[in-house]
């Protein structure tokens, strides 16, 4: 009885760690290009901009406690999705790293940042 609870945990257990393995996806397995062309990435990315950056980067990236976000010409895709993924200390401001954010998403948000950027011009 023993040994057949033993076989039977073992088995649940590396087919689980199998299970979380084949599940993961690994930095840089989207296409970042693709979704930045789509206009759907925009709507989304507004959406969670919306509820993860707008209290520090204003309605629309219009500024507030952080840098203002609309009419940048600054801005490139790999800046924009570096600093959502790592975040950035800036003197006493703070932007937390979204590194939990599935990467699909992070571009989705980069869409739309760079939206702004294009749009404020």
């Amino acid at each position: 009885m023993k040994l057949t609870y033993l076989l039977l945990s073992s088995v649940l257990f590396f087919s689980s760690s199998f299970a979380i393995a084949d599940d993961s996806k690994t930095e840089g397995s989207v296409d970042s290009e693709k979704i930045l062309a789509d206009p759907e990435s925009i709507v989304i990315g507004k959406a969670k901009f919306s509820s993860l950056c707008a209290y520090c980067h204003g309605p629309e990236g219009s500024g507030g406690k952080a840098r203002k976000l609309q009419g940048r010409d600054d801005l490139t895709s790999d800046y924009v999705f570096t600093t959502i993924t790592n975040g950035k200390k800036r003197g006493s401001y703070n932007m937390p790293p979204w590194k939990s954010l599935p990467e699909d998403l992070r571009w989705k948000l980069t869409a739309y940042i760079l939206h702004l950027s294009e749009k404020g011009r």
